[in-house]
């Protein structure tokens, strides 16, 4: 059996009396993919920050490789590391960028030009080797960012949201580009990302934090389709909430209700509610359709251009696609993600 990679062990992080990582168990395998995900001021960075070196934790331990690494220095932990911002010298070219830290590990300098050479040509920037940060697009910083992390063969890659200053189109050409490296490397890879559609492309195991703690974690595809708490759900973009009868409570995704025609029968295996359209927003490829079912508000999905604000339908709520909650309690946090509030 291997050692993994990255072991913490009982990780706490304080900051002037308020817990920010909150005695966090974390196994990251050799050569996996790792996502961190949650909102924003929940630990996540701050954990990856501690497995880095550049804060201490408050108490637990951090074993990197099988050795006990709670409080070794940066530079002794053969770590790389791609920033929100790059954090790219703008006076050197990329080819010394991609250097630097070679440079600092004093490693000889014909090894520096091959090992350069190599991760240039990885991410697609070998022509492109003299030109400084100010003459590259965003995607290429990035992708420098990335090389020079990559140039020091790291036993572990830390990525801290590396994508969010990137527009959506670009963000999405990037999240293949990392998987592409990541998949050629081999490396063993962290990403705290507060995107869930960019931990589910990504992530060969995403870890969900709320306030400091891990609620959840698993192989992404696991995780969406079995969310443990509301919270999970809530943040996975589970929208409708409801108590059935003899399955207490339970989360169904908009695309699952069926809004039916006014003569359509519907479906075996599910139920059958009166509701009136209160919203129609189009999103290109569909409409987002709110209703009400008596007191409560539920969100659907349809391609109907006809729908309108007032309308009285009937939804089918199909009870396979019904996902229960069994970890929702009294002390689940109900409102959406977006107005949560956590420790920094």
């Amino acid at each position: 059996m291997t050692t993994p990679v990255v072991q913490l062990q009982g990780i706490t992080r304080e900051f002037s009396g308020s817990v920010a990582v909150d005695a966090i168990d974390l196994t990251v395998e050799r050569g996996q993919f790792t996502a961190l995900l949650g909102p924003s001021g929940c630990g996540k960075t701050t954990t990856l920050r501690m497995i880095a070196g550049f804060l201490p934790p408050s108490g637990g331990t951090i074993l990197l490789d099988g050795k006990d690494a709670t409080h070794l220095p940066p530079e002794r932990r053969n770590i790389g590391m791609v920033f929100q911002s790059y954090a790219l010298f703008p006076h050197l070219t990329v080819e010394k960028n991609v250097a630097f830290g070679l440079r600092m590990r004093g490693v000889p300098a014909a090894e520096i030009r091959t090992r350069v050479g190599e991760a240039l040509e990885l991410v697609g920037l070998a022509h492109l080797a003299r030109r400084k940060p100010k003459e590259l697009s965003g995607g290429q910083q990035q992708r420098v960012a990335l090389a020079r992390a990559v140039a020091i063969r790291p036993s572990v890659l830390l990525l801290d949201e590396p994508l969010s200053n990137l527009d959506a189109r670009l963000r999405i050409q990037m999240r293949q580009e990392l998987l592409r490296v990541q998949r050629e490397t081999g490396l063993t890879t962290i990403l705290v990302t507060h995107d869930q559609e960019e931990a589910l492309e990504l992530a060969d195991s995403m870890v969900i934090l709320d306030r400091g703690r891990i609620v959840q974690q698993g192989h992404p595809r696991e995780v969406f389709r079995a969310p443990a708490t509301r919270f999970v759900a809530q943040f996975l973009g589970y929208e409708n909430f409801l108590d059935l009868p003899g399955r207490g409570r339970v989360t169904i995704r908009p695309e699952h209700i069926e809004i039916l025609a006014p003569t359509q029968k519907p479906p075996a295996g599910g139920e059958v509610v009166d509701a009136t359209v209160t919203a129609v927003r189009f999103r290109g490829t569909d409409f987002a359709v709110t209703v009400t079912v008596g007191d409560r508000t539920l969100q659907a999905v349809s391609t109907d251009e006809a729908l309108r604000p007032g309308a009285s339908i009937r939804l089918h709520l199909p009870l396979a696609r019904a996902v229960p909650l069994p970890g929702d309690d009294a002390d689940a946090r109900l409102e959406p993600p977006d107005q949560q509030e956590c420790p920094a």
